[in-house]
């Protein structure tokens, strides 16, 4: 039986990672708990951990992931953490890159870093 993909990650990092390479892609996300339901995301997530885990290349350094705050307009998108970058905004102070919408204001989102399979919050 395959390892179950939260057993087998150093930490969350790489299964937000795979989630938001596969879901553009069409691959069916959808997890018991022990395993990924759908026979060709299972393989594509064995390939992908073994591209992108220990043994394979990882970005250097921590990531940025962010929550939309529950008083933001956009609460309604997504309940979940989401990879962003912070960078010029192409309009108004939309400059929280990332996510179900694309940009975010600084107001609407918290930044988390997540460290050993645990969230921090940034202050």
């Amino acid at each position: 039986m395959q390892t179950p993909p939260e057993q087998s990650l150093e930490n969350l990092e790489l299964l937000f990672a795979f989630e938001d390479w596969a879901k553009p892609r069409g691959y069916d996300v959808a997890r018991n708990s022990v395993q990924f339901e759908n026979l060709e995301t299972r393989a594509a997530w064995l390939g992908f951990e073994a591209a992108h885990g220990p043994a394979g290349c990882r970005p250097a350094g921590q990531q940025l992931y962010a929550h939309i705050k529950k008083d933001s307009d956009y609460a309604h998108q997504s309940d979940k953490l989401f990879q962003v970058r912070v960078m010029k905004a192409p309009y108004d102070d939309y400059v929280v890159h990332g996510g179900p919408g694309g940009l975010y204001r600084l107001r609407d989102v918290n930044f988390y870093v997540i460290e050993d399979g645990k969230q921090y919050r940034l202050t």
